[in-house]
């Protein structure tokens, strides 16, 4: 990547967003909002998360006339999502010419933005997105669309309440409340439930002594030291080459199987038929396919393996299931299948785990929600503990309650992240599936918005519009 901006690109990207401007007044998507406002209602929608889902999500609702909105993220403005916290990876896994969040506007795309920052050179000269580029482009793409956005807010509850949902809010310290009729949780990859740490790591280690991959690491703290890397998917590579990097002074990398896995099989869902119409497929379809998923890790791409095998202090342990981890004489001390070995930290590349009761959004009515596990019975050898464990959504992102007339409530609560993966395929949050999952999502907001308010709608469709002439312009007798 050219970390250096054309002289004239401030020219530029002006000239680009005068671009996107036009083009949205070219679709006509400035529509006024046609939602009657409700008593005791702050907002229409609200959407946890303002990441690239997020935005993507009120975009395309403020297109839809959908305007009564606010986005609510726990991270300072510019941190939003994992790309400037713990997504340690160099570039984005994806082809750097996929579509994004842009929803068919070309001049809102990463390439149009690129361009006109670096140049087209530099654009054919990269091969993948650059991550820290990726939220820069995010961050001029928040400003061009335009969305009510709050940062450093935390949801820390959500209860029912009359016509729809009270959010308590921390506001740095400050509480708060919202209500919102519609709830949308564009939380990412741990959206329903938390990174995966073993009991024995957390029993067995202070917590200074380890951190999971999704979290921070103060990375220039281990140059000269011994790291231990559990797990062999790419975020534990991309940590693994983020510690060399800084000098760490042996970094081991633990496989619990007897090769590193070769193939990324959810490149097979990535089809225009698949993203549009995975949702489509029956129980039966959608667990055979996800079942076999996720037997394995999804393959770490050739140049985040190179990063790190390039490095002499590095190593790869297979067969090497972690059996017992202890800390004694300053040292952490790892039983593994193949052997023992010392560290001074431990990075956790174990992934997440499906647990809405850690959600602070979902913690109140937990138990209430369907899961997999709950609504469908595998045939004899297909059995799958973790697909069972994801949340069993409907066709349009939003949860079920697992006894049918007992939280109706939880059909106006849209899980659009990770977690939606068994019932909706890559329709889930990730940047290849937003132009298929969230106009899916935003048609359904605005028709269950419609619904509720039919009678409303159905007054205002009956009632008189301004006349288009006078009666003394046809002179009649």
């Amino acid at each position: 990547m050219s970390d250096q901006l054309l002289p004239d690109a401030p020219e530029r990207l002006a000239a680009l967003e005068a671009r996107v401007s036009q083009a949205l007044d070219y679709l006509g998507d400035r529509p006024a909002n046609w939602v009657p406002p409700r008593d005791g209602i702050d907002r229409d929608v609200v959407i946890v998360g303002a990441g690239q889902a997020g935005l993507a999500i009120g975009f395309a609702l403020k297109r839809d006339g959908v305007t009564n909105i606010e986005l609510l993220d726990a991270a300072p403005k510019g941190q939003e999502g994992p790309w400037r916290t713990y997504a340690r990876m160099e570039t984005l896994r994806s082809p750097k010419d996929i579509p994004g969040p842009e929803l068919g506007i070309a001049d809102l795309t990463f390439r149009a933005w690129y361009e006109a920052a670096y140049g087209d050179a530099a654009y054919h000269a990269i091969y993948k997105i650059p991550t820290g580029a990726w939220m820069d482009y995010l961050l001029w793409y928040r400003d061009q669309v335009d969305l009510p956005i709050e940062n450093d807010v935390r949801v820390t509850r959500v209860e029912p309440c009359d016509g729809g949902f009270r959010l308590h809010l921390d506001r740095s310290g400050t509480p708060g409340t919202l209500t919102a009729r519609k709830l949308v949780l564009a939380t990412g990859m741990d959206g329903f439930g938390r990174a995966f740490i073993p009991d024995m790591i957390r029993e067995g280690l202070p917590p200074d002594r380890y951190a999971h991959c999704a979290e921070p690491v103060d990375f220039e703290a281990l140059a000269g030291k011994r790291v231990a890397v559990l797990g062999a998917a790419s975020s534990a590579f991309d940590y693994a080459g983020a510690a060399l990097e800084a000098g760490a002074g042996k970094v081991d990398l633990f496989c619990r199987s007897a090769e590193l896995y070769r193939y990324n099989r959810f490149k097979q869902i990535n089809y225009p038929g698949v993203l549009h119409h995975y949702v489509d497929l029956d129980d039966a379809d959608k667990w055979r396919i996800m079942a076999e998923l996720m037997k394995r890790s999804v393959s770490i791409i050739r140049e985040t393996l190179q990063r790190s095998t390039r490095y002499e202090n590095f190593s790869i342990h297979l067969n090497a299931a972690w059996k017992a981890v202890t800390f004694s004489g300053d040292e952490i001390h790892i039983e593994t299948e193949m052997g023992r070995h010392t560290a001074d930290f431990a990075i956790i590349g174990a992934g997440f785990e499906m647990n809405p009761a850690a959600r602070p959004e979902l913690a109140g009515f937990a138990d209430q929600i369907a899961l997999w596990r709950d609504r469908y019975a595998p045939p004899a050898g297909m059995e799958s503990e973790a697909a069972g464990a994801f949340p069993y959504l409907g066709s349009e992102f939003q949860l079920i309650e697992r006894v049918p007339g007992a939280a109706p409530h939880l059909a106006d609560i849209h899980l659009y992240n990770w977690a939606g993966s068994v019932s909706n395929g890559r329709g889930s949050s990730e940047t290849t599936s937003i132009r298929h999952g969230v106009p899916r999502l935003v048609r359904a907001l605005c028709r269950d918005l419609v619904r509720a308010d039919a009678d409303t709608h159905v007054a205002r469709i009956l009632s008189l519009p301004v006349a288009e002439f006078e009666r003394d312009e046809y002179g009649a007798e």
